[in-house]
């Protein structure tokens, strides 16, 4: 097992298939979501004391499961600091609850944005409504709210969060964006970057 720190918001853990044998789980346990694929993510996330040095307390993770075909499995955790209404679990106890509620992504520059979007072309990522501002010395994506409530955003969220140094969930900061900052392009940005 191995595990490797992306940024402050992203840990990716790395198992081979004989690793998750011995764990007495298979692939298709973690593809069905069920009792023991969450028992899986939780006892590898408090084996790799992530709990602590991660700082998994009073945030929401996003987790996602994949392999290279190398006999790889890859377990991504990102954390936002949304947390989800506890009456939601109730409605659906055999699934993890997944939900992004940040809508606002800063970037060091423009070339970070772009290196996201050839990724992004590659994976056929969503976007939605979204928008590039400057304000200061840094560059930002405002998503709109039907974008990042769309089911398919949760990928694209997991993917930003590698190339974003820091992503915003409450209303206050975007509306000093919009006021103060600059517009770059409306609407469809990272569309019209992608083709860039």
């Amino acid at each position: 097992m191995k595990v490797e720190k992306v940024n402050d918001n992203k840990v990716k853990i790395i198992l081979s298939f004989e690793e998750l044998e011995m764990r007495n789980i298979t692939i298709n346990d973690i593809e069905k979501n069920n009792s023991a694929a969450r028992n899986l993510f939780t006892s590898l996330i408090e084996e790799n004391n992530l709990d602590e040095d991660f700082g998994c307390e009073d945030v929401q993770l996003f987790i996602e499961a994949s392999s290279d075909n190398t006999n790889t499995f890859i377990l991504t955790i990102t954390k936002t600091d949304y947390l989800p209404d506890i009456s939601d679990y109730s409605k659906n106890e055999n699934k993890m609850l997944y939900r992004v509620d940040s809508r606002l992504f800063e970037f060091n520059s423009l070339d970070t944005i772009l290196d996201f979007c050839k990724i992004a072309k590659d994976e056929n990522l969503f976007f939605g409504k979204n928008s590039l501002y400057k304000y200061e010395d840094k560059y930002f994506i405002l998503f709109s709210d039907n974008a990042i409530k769309n089911k398919k955003f949760i990928k694209t969220f997991v993917m930003i969060s590698e190339y974003t140094s820091r992503y915003f969930s409450y209303d206050l900061y975007y509306k000093t964006l919009i006021e103060k900052g600059k517009i770059i392009v409306a609407n469809r940005a990272l569309q019209k970057l992608i083709n860039i």
